[in-house]
């Protein structure tokens, strides 16, 4: 048995022990570099992730998407007049050497973005304004104006009608509105008083015509300067609008001088006779006021 001892101590010396110290140390190395790499993985799986959420919210912010299109913020909008009133749906007609399609390339402007044309305004005609009404006068109403409209038109069916509110440079004054047939289905017109210029202006009887294509509303405006600083603007509309809510094409039913006709009537005025404010309040009781 002592023998066996023996041989076994003389093995073990011939055989040194291995370094165990060494491989205690890269042991330690090796569990470093795995926790490391541990690390770097979670990192990246969370950056990948961070990168897409900024990517989705790049591309969506421009685009919108949540919200609600019809004009909240973030949502899809299009980019949308002069006059008294009205901002109006773009009308079918087209200006000389436009794009029929309504879109203007070039200009630094972005692609597909609707240009709408500027109102144009000239002088067009001068004619003589008679004499004003006699008699009892009554301020002008928005019914009275409509009874004076509506007498001065040509022959025809009328409907549609109503008050407006005006803004601008005559707040408060009559601003309304009537459909006419003249047998090709109803066409609509808008009528404004305005006295904004008492110490100078166009001279008495001026007429201009502003004209504005992508207006259907205001697609042509009359206007014929009276004395005092009042002048009266007839809109030739090319489409039918209710409530600001939408258009719908229409026949104009007035030409340029049939309108210079009815706005440079002498009668119109702040005042009107008595009798077209008492019978409009008569015949236009129910008259509604339309918010466009």
């Amino acid at each position: 048995m002592g023998n066996v001892r023996g041989r076994f101590r003389d093995d073990l010396a011939r055989h040194p022990a291995p370094p165990l110290g060494d491989l205690v140390q890269q042991a330690v190395l090796q569990g470093r570099r795995l926790r490391r790499q541990r690390r770097l993985a979670q990192f990246g799986a969370g950056g990948s992730a961070l990168a897409m959420l900024l990517v989705i919210g790049l591309i969506a912010g421009p685009l919108g998407f949540g919200a609600d299109d019809a004009g909240q913020p973030g949502g899809m909008t299009v980019g949308g007049p002069g006059g008294p009133v009205d901002t109006a749906t773009p009308s079918p007609t087209e200006s000389p050497g436009a794009d029929p399609s309504g879109f203007e390339e070039g200009g630094g402007a972005p692609p597909h973005r609707f240009v709408p044309s500027a109102p144009s305004t000239t002088v067009i005609d001068t004619v003589r304004i008679g004499a004003g009404p006699d008699g009892e006068l009554l301020t002008t109403t928005p019914q009275g104006a409509l009874e004076l409209l509506t007498r001065l038109l040509p022959k025809g069916g009328t409907s549609g009608y109503a008050s407006l509110p005006s803004s601008g440079v005559g707040p408060g004054m009559p601003y309304v509105q009537v459909y006419l047939d003249r047998g090709d289905g109803p066409g609509m017109l808008r009528l404004v008083i305005y006295q904004d210029n008492l110490r100078g202006g166009p001279a008495p009887g001026t007429v201009e015509l502003t004209e504005v294509p992508d207006n259907c509303v205001q697609n042509k405006m009359v206007t014929v300067h009276h004395g005092g600083g009042l002048r009266v603007d007839l809109m030739i509309s090319t489409c039918l609008t209710w409530e600001g809510k939408g258009t719908s094409p229409a026949l104009p039913v007035l030409s340029v001088k049939e309108a210079i006709e009815i706005a440079a009537n002498p009668i119109w005025g702040t005042k009107l006779p008595a009798e077209f404010v008492i019978n409009g309040a008569k015949r236009f009781s129910t008259l509604a006021r339309s918010n466009g």
